[in-house]
Parts: structure tokens; C-alpha cells; sequence
């Protein structure tokens, strides 16, 4: 895995962890830049984490 990839992962985890705290605690959702109510962003941040993370394991991006 390169280090980008591990980058990209780390993104998605935080994205999705944004997320997910969003559903437990709307207040999060604040931190969001989307538009919509509190569940609208939390299930925003939550498939664009789980989006991210597919990509980092499927596409392999070299780093030069």
C-alpha cells in the first residue's frame, strides 16, 4: 500500500467517524459543510468516508 493510499485512508476513517458521531450527537453535524439538517450531513460524511475508504483499497495510486 502506498502512502498516499494510506492517506486517503485515514481521511475516509476520520470522515466516517464524523459522521457516525454526528448521528450519536447532532451538535457535530455543525462541524459539516453540507447542506441539510443534522441527519442529512451525518449520512453525507458517512458515505463519502465509506466512499473514500473503497477507494484507497481498490485504486492503487502511485506516488512519484
Amino acid at each position: 500500500m502506498e502512502t498516499t493510499n494510506i492517506i486517503l485512508l485515514a481521511a475516509g476513517i476520520i470522515v466516517l467517524l464524523f459522521g457516525i458521531g454526528a448521528f450519536l450527537h447532532p451538535n457535530i453535524a455543525r462541524w459539516i459543510n453540507a447542506p441539510g439538517g443534522p441527519r442529512l450531513k451525518a449520512i453525507i460524511a458517512t458515505i463519502i468516508g465509506i466512499i473514500l475508504i473503497v477507494i484507497a483499497f481498490i485504486i492503487e495510486i502511485p506516488m512519484e
